[in-house]
């Protein structure tokens, strides 16, 4: 593969012990009519469920169609990657991802060594490619995607059948950017918190300013007509 891009100096080891497994997974694909009980439901199949928290527009309050679930450990965590993933709620079947990053990453950023050893993980554990594949962007990736797909099944069915290893430098560039997807959807919840919190500060103080104004001390200051005489 032409353009690979040197990496900090991390090895493989380092990296995998900093993986970006947590407690908490992106659950994604949520039909918006499925209720947070049905939700709730589904995700304890895989254990108990600490906390759940489904994605809405601050403004409407419409329903975005995925949600944060945290479980006790990582292993749970771990076990909902693994088997929550494709289960069926109301006809749609769930994507199940990791949630946690340490600092967001650009669209044209480096997808790092420890996203990739991780994807690696989901397939069969790192393989030569995992370094090329962690210096790729969500952009670069997603080109390398359509560009092999581009052709259609059928052609890609073929290639699979004649480059060893590509269906699973396939399926981990897509486990990229699925995780990168998720890392969009947190970023974005995180901005409409704190937009929502600067909102609701204004309105706070826009009360106060009324309330002053028309019950407070501008009725009750009086203010003469004559001028100030000066001594």
């Amino acid at each position: 593969m032409e353009g690979t891009t040197t990496m900090p100096s991390m090895s493989l080891a380092a990296a995998a012990a900093n993986c970006r497994c947590s407690r908490v997974v992106f659950v994604g694909n949520i039909p918006y009519h499925a209720s947070e009980a049905e939700l709730r439901e589904a995700c304890e199949l895989i254990g108990p469920v600490r906390s759940l928290r489904l994605a809405a527009d601050p403004a409407t309050g419409k329903r975005k169609g995925y949600a944060f679930v945290e479980y006790p450990d990582d292993e749970t965590a771990r076990s909902a990657l693994r088997n929550l993933g494709g289960h069926t709620l109301r006809g749609r079947d769930l994507r199940v991802r990791l949630a946690r990053r340490r600092e967001p990453r650009g669209d044209n950023d480096p997808v790092g060594l420890e996203d990739a050893i991780h994807a690696a993980s989901l397939v069969s554990g790192p393989d030569p490619v995992t370094r090329f594949l962690a210096a790729r962007s969500p952009r670069e990736l997603r080109e390398m995607v359509a560009a092999l797909e581009g052709d259609g099944p059928g052609t890609m069915k073929l290639l699979v059948g004649h480059v060893p290893g590509l269906a699973a430098v396939m399926e981990q560039a897509r486990h990229l950017l699925d995780m990168a997807a998720a890392d969009g959807a947190a970023a974005e919840e995180a901005k409409n918190k704190k937009r929502a919190a600067a909102e609701e500060s204004d309105e706070g103080r826009r009360a106060k300013v009324g309330k002053v104004e028309h019950g407070g001390f501008k009725d009750k200051i009086s203010v003469p007509s004559a001028g100030v005489t000066c001594f």
